[in-house]
């Protein structure tokens, strides 16, 4: 989306070589986004363009933005991933223990949670602290670092959600 933001209306094959992703991943990406009505694209030509909706304009200034804080930093890996970022918006908007985190992160899987956690401990982001009662309990928290791209990651989120919104009202 940051892409078809900044640089306009672009064939798939373009956006394939801009992002050096694989043609079936973009396909699916691509696919997602129009169902959402975040992107169309042209009907009735051999090769089309995909341009962004309104609603994707507003998503896409955001993940200009997200784009421009992560790239060319360690987390660049695990931001590619499906749910660290969104696990570590959760955690800066005050989830802090596991089960609260899942209850705000609809769709997750308890695997991809644990895995996102682990990420995001790895990279520096969250920090892990067990308990001394019994049963002992986790409590996690952003450090720093995680603290530093809060901001943006939230933003990006909030844009998403407020599109969800208007993509509903408007069907």
């Amino acid at each position: 989306m940051a892409t078809l933001h900044r640089d306009g209306p672009l064939r798939a094959s373009d956006l394939v070589r801009s992002l050096s992703a694989s043609r079936d991943t973009l396909a699916d990406t691509l696919a997602r986004l129009e169902e959402s009505g975040a992107v169309t694209h042209e009907q009735g030509v051999p090769r089309p363009r995909y341009r962004l909706t309104p609603v994707g304009e507003h998503v896409g200034s955001a993940c200009v933005a997200a784009v421009a804080a992560i790239a060319r930093t360690d987390i660049l890996p695990i931001a590619l991933k499906k749910w660290p970022m969104l696990v570590a918006v959760a955690v800066g908007r005050g989830a802090s223990r596991y089960n609260e985190m899942k209850a705000q992160l609809p769709g997750i899987t308890a695997r991809a949670l644990a895995l996102a956690l682990k990420d995001l401990q790895a990279a520096g982001m969250v920090h892990r602290e067990v308990g001394h009662g019994y049963p002992p309990t986790a409590t996690y928290s952003l450090t720093e670092k995680g603290l530093r791209f809060l901001p943006v990651l939230d933003r990006l989120c909030t844009a998403a959600s407020e599109a969800a919104c208007v993509e509903a009202t408007s069907t």
